[in-house]
């Protein structure tokens, strides 16, 4: 056997030294019951379930979900429910939505705090993603509470869709009243988790589908455990597909209920099956604020553990983690000797890439003391993006489109030249050259750094999207870095060109 054969290995496993590269399967919380102002369910009272947390939440209890994201870089997908936000009591146009129906009024919860809580929403968008759960969480009928709000699951049959186009109207004016509109340049949630799990999943879309509704509205992203759907042949556990547009993957528990404080997964990470695991609001905070801080660095704990194996990275955002999922499920990553990967993505489906599911796809390799990738190479082209974290490198790919590529890389001392350190929770798409510098488009959400090595300080930096602003930039001669301090619009993210000239 010559010595090129007997060096391709799949690198769907662990590596077998070092040197090779590894294609891991991406890690991501899924963070359900965000928006409720009061904690405490009302089963007994024909009202929703929330927290199981018999207290009222205010701004800085979303602030312990920032800190664990910015932390370790990433993007923490939270779920919002509205109905408790309403300053002008729009759900009661809409009575389907809360237990009061037509007589809903919010008056004993608004407040200065529901602004405050806005805000620290909209001004930590960079590490945690608002996302939509739902606007009362359940579905009465006549005053009757149902479970739940997008299907019924007590009778196992849809409810019309003119009331879930509703649900998802309702939603926005409630959005509108803190001045995320389009016509200010916002976007609606590109992410869904729903409520008590119920999902109508239809891909025939006759008479019609959840999938195909959300995605007409701006959604792209599902998750929910799929043993939840008894109907219409969903995928397997473990597995995932497309409905209408959306892309639906499943999403387990691995033992925090929904009702604990203060609480992590029970099994370890070696017996997580998904990708995506589920936790509620009560499971990131403390009985009191004594005990916050330790519970945060807990989860940090966790959540760097996971980075730290060779079989699994933290997604930067969702849109990298859905994006990964397709590459494991479609993509071929074979190590063809020392320094040398190919990738084989002609079997992504069609519907993967028209539909806008393309991102960067992301390989690691253990380093040695020392050591970086210091050089890298697509198919003849800089890769734009790269880490290192828990002793690893990890390489940022630009999204591929159905072909096969061919990736040499080599180890050093140096870091790559005019190539982003992701340690944000921003996806680069790509890098090409200027005559006086270099470009890279990229997708920021919220305020934060862009980190550019360069041995040297740019002239000018731009940012072709005047949504994607540049607040300021400083270049660290000591580090050989550039920092681009970048500020998106949209609280769902803004993509642009950053130019940098020298």
């Amino acid at each position: 056997m010559g010595v090129l054969c007997a060096l391709a290995i799949s690198l769907d496993g662990l590596a077998q030294s070092s040197r090779e590269m590894l294609f891991p399967r991406p890690f991501a919380l899924a963070v359900d019951d965000l928006g409720w102002i009061q904690g405490g369910s009302q089963d007994l009272q024909n009202g929703p379930w929330r927290l199981g947390f018999k207290r009222v939440l205010t701004a800085r209890d979303y602030l312990p979900l920032v800190e664990i994201g910015k932390a370790v870089g990433i993007r923490i997908q939270g779920v919002f429910v509205l109905c408790e936000l309403d300053r002008e009591n729009v759900c009661a146009q809409y009575p389907s939505t809360t237990r009061d129906g037509r007589n809903w009024d919010n008056t004993r919860n608004r407040s200065d705090q529901q602004i405050k809580i806005m805000e620290t929403i909209e001004r930590n968008s960079a590490w945690l993603e608002f996302g939509l759960h739902g606007v009362g969480h359940e579905y009465w009928q006549d005053g009757v509470r149902k479970r739940a709000e997008w299907y019924n699951l007590e009778e196992e049959r849809p409810w019309q869709e003119s009331e879930i186009r509703d649900h998802i109207e309702c939603f926005k004016k409630i959005m509108a009243q803190y001045g995320l509109t389009s016509e200010s340049g916002q976007s609606f949630p590109e992410s869904f988790v729903p409520c008590a799990y119920g999902y109508y999943w239809n891909p025939s879309a006759k008479p019609y589908s959840l999938g195909k509704v959300l995605r007409e509205n701006g959604v792209k992203y599902v998750n929910s455990p799929l043993e939840a759907i008894r109907y219409q042949n969903p995928p397997a556990n473990s597995d995932g597909g497309f409905d209408n547009g959306v892309l639906v993957l499943d999403r387990q528990n691995f033992g925090n209920e929904w009702w604990e404080p203060a609480t992590l997964p029970r099994l370890p990470v070696n017996e997580f099956r998904t990708d995506i695991v589920e936790a509620h609001w009560t499971n990131l905070l403390a009985t009191d604020d004594l005990f916050q801080k330790g519970l945060n660095e807990r989860w940090i704990k966790l959540l760097q553990s996971i980075q730290a194996r060779p079989d699994r990275y933290l997604a930067k955002n969702t849109e990298q983690l859905y994006a990964q999922w397709l590459y494991k499920k479609y993509t071929r990553v074979v190590q063809e000797g020392s320094g040398l990967v190919t990738i084989d993505n002609r079997s992504m489906p069609v519907e993967a890439l028209s539909g806008g599911f393309a991102a960067p796809l992301v390989l690691k390799i253990k380093l040695g003391e020392g050591k970086h990738i210091s050089q890298a190479i697509l198919n003849g082209q800089p890769i734009p993006a790269y880490m290192e974290n828990q002793g690893y490198g990890f390489l940022y790919l630009p999204p591929l489109e159905r072909r096969a590529y061919r990736l040499s890389y080599q180890t050093g001392l140096t870091l790559p030249e005019l190539t982003v350190l992701n340690q944000g929770s921003y996806n680069v798409y790509s890098r090409r050259l200027l005559d006086r510098g270099v470009a890279f488009t990229l997708r920021t959400y919220g305020t934060q750094d862009v980190f550019t090595t360069s041995m040297k300080a740019p002239s000018e930096i731009s940012c072709s999207n005047p949504k994607l602003s540049v607040v300021r930039s400083q270049f660290l001669p000591e580090r050989q870095l550039i920092v681009t301090r970048l500020s998106a619009n949209d609280i769902q993210g803004e993509t642009g060109e950053l130019r940098l000239l020298f």
